[in-house]
């Protein structure tokens, strides 16, 4: 490992209108600057997959486990010893860090000891600059100074921590693992493996596909409030972010008790809104991916119980109010629901959904309290209707037919034949017995979700951004440079479904397509200079709204 330092006088390469919107606060600050010298890369060996291929083949089937994407790498560095420092002009300066885990399809990682200074900022991004992280600043610092990541895409990440001069104290940064992440995402070939990204069985559900009239509006709500689990250990879990009765946005999440085992909440990460804009439903075909970073980092558990397998547990910091998210709504009442649905991230895939008509029934498999949604030699019905469940579905919740969370996943059977279920079973932990599960708050629900003991038995879903209308630029949509003259990037931290048309100003249109990443570039290479029209549309709300963008080289 080096650790090198240098004194650059540097070039801003952006336009001042791109400056003057906030840009270079959305990206780690050497993209803007001409820095002639790079670390060194720090290189891991290869790993051998030939005994984790035939681990997974036995435990993908197991949803009493958290599913496996990832490999944990320890690795030892930090920001005093490791790395390259570049020191500014201006006084600010820039650290640097690249690992490279060969094969990796994605890298996350894992920070033993964090604290940054106010104002200054971290970020981590590939290679090809195509996938970042959200900014990391001093609202991430918490009392178990750890930190844990979403993970990038490709082999090789970059760490980069930006400190102005106008920032005081130091950084402490050490990181003690990094997860490779080997089968989510695209194709691995190279280790063995048939699929990655799509990973789920055909059977399969996107949970924009239409389930029923009876609950189509009731989904399209409630699938603002699913998570996907990143738990800092190469594993993978569902998740829910739950409303309380004061209806005020903590940022709860319900999940599975048995996803706490052998991993850290300090550095446990949760993507919000993996919605494929190009659903499939039960064909076995491909869903279209969608890069988001509705990301959070660093979680509390607050209660768990092996009783109903629920854990409780908190994320450090507020939702976003800007981010289109919802608290789902729960029934402690224990009333045998007409239907059930899920809502899950199976094999840590794209958001999926499923539908049971025959009705759920309460009973005891090895001592814990469940939902049964029956099927093979359990119980009445044939499994699940629409779509199923898999690994990686651990924790999702199990709604009602009035969409309120009546319980979790717990464990089952359920999984595709092809393009249709299996007809086996799967079983939920019961939200009514774990509402007063125990004999402390540590181990129910109640004193949590119903902190003032109204003693309501229901919450509605409370929708985070709803009576907030302004779509515009300013905070969550950025576009830059303007002037451009080869491209133009749109940087979207809010509308998971946007859209776009380019045109002229006789208003004949260009080129279109979809937004809904974070990061989006829009060529500009074919267009001779002049002014033109970006029409943006947010496809939920059809609100929309038109900026000019200038083409000069």
């Amino acid at each position: 490992m080096i650790r090198k330092a240098t004194i650059f006088l540097v070039f801003i390469t952006f336009s001042f209108a791109a400056y003057s919107q906030g840009v270079i606060g959305d990206e780690p600050e050497s993209w803007n600057l001409n820095l002639q010298v790079n670390p060194d890369i720090i290189q891991l060996e290869t790993l051998d997959f030939s005994l984790i291929i035939k681990e997974d083949k036995i435990n993908d089937m197991d949803k009493s486990q958290p599913w496996r994407y990832g490999v944990e790498r320890t690795i030892s560095l930090n920001i005093e010893d490791d790395g390259l420092w570049t020191y500014l002009e201006d006084g600010g300066k820039i650290w640097r860090v690249a690992i490279n885990s060969p094969m990796a399809l994605n890298i996350s990682v894992n920070f033993t000891d964090f604290y940054l200074p106010t104002g200054s900022k971290l970020h981590l991004y590939n290679d090809s600059h195509s996938d970042i992280t959200n900014t990391f600043s001093s609202l991430q610092n918490h009392s178990e100074n750890q930190l844990g990541t979403w993970f990038v895409e490709g082999e090789t990440v970059w760490l980069e921590y930006y400190q102005p001069p106008t920032s005081i104290g130091e950084p402490r940064l050490q990181v003690g693992s990094i997860i490779h992440g080997y089968r989510l995402g695209r194709v691995n070939n190279a280790i063995g493996l048939e699929r990655g990204f799509n990973d789920s069985g055909d059977c399969n559900y996107d949970v924009n596909c239409s389930i029923g009239a009876d609950f189509d509006s009731k989904k399209d709500i409630l699938k603002k409030a699913v998570a996907l689990l990143n738990l800092g250990n190469g594993y993978l879990c569902s998740a829910t972010l739950v409303n309380n009765t004061k209806a005020d946005k903590t940022p709860y999440l319900l999940t599975a008790n048995h996803c706490l085992e052998n991993s850290n909440p300090a550095l446990w990460s949760i993507r919000f809104n993996w919605i494929s804009p190009n659903p499939v439903c039960g064909t076995g075909a491909d869903s279209g991916q969608l890069n988001t970073n509705f990301t959070m980092s660093g979680v509390e558990v607050k209660a768990n119980n092996s009783l109903t397998d629920f854990a409780l547990v908190k994320i450090n910091n507020p939702i976003p109010e800007s981010w289109d998210v919802a608290f789902a709504g729960w029934d402690n009442s224990d009333v045998d629901p007409l239907f059930e649905v899920g809502i899950h991230h199976p094999n840590g895939d794209i958001m999926k959904i499923c539908r049971d008509d025959s009705g759920a029934q309460k009973t005891k498999i090895n001592g814990t309290e469940v939902w049964l949604i029956g099927g093979g030699q359990l119980g009445w019905g044939d499994g699940w209707e629409i779509g199923t469940t898999e690994g990686g579905s651990s924790g999702s919740p199990l709604f009602n037919e009035n969409g309120k969370i009546i319980g979790q996943l717990y464990a089952g059977n359920a999984a595709c034949d092809n393009y249709e279920g299996n007809g086996e079973y799967d079983v939920y932990g019961r939200f009514a017995v774990s509402w007063n599960a125990g004999n402390s708050p540590e181990e129910r629900l109640k004193d949590w979700l119903d902190f003032a003991n109204t003693g309501e038995t229901s919450m509605e879903t409370l929708q985070n951004i709803l009576n907030v209308p302004d779509f515009e630029l300013t905070g969550e949509l950025k576009i830059y440079p303007n002037p451009a003259s080869t491209s133009i990037t749109v940087m979207n931290h809010r509308y998971p479904h946007l859209s776009y048309e380019f045109s002229n100003l006789l208003g004949q249109s260009i080129q279109g397509g979809n937004l809904s990443n974070s990061m989006n570039t829009i060529s500009l290479e074919n267009l001779a200079e002049g002014v033109y029209l970006l029409r943006l549309t947010d496809e939920e709300s059809q609100d929309s709204m038109t900026k000019k963008i200038i083409v000069k080289r």
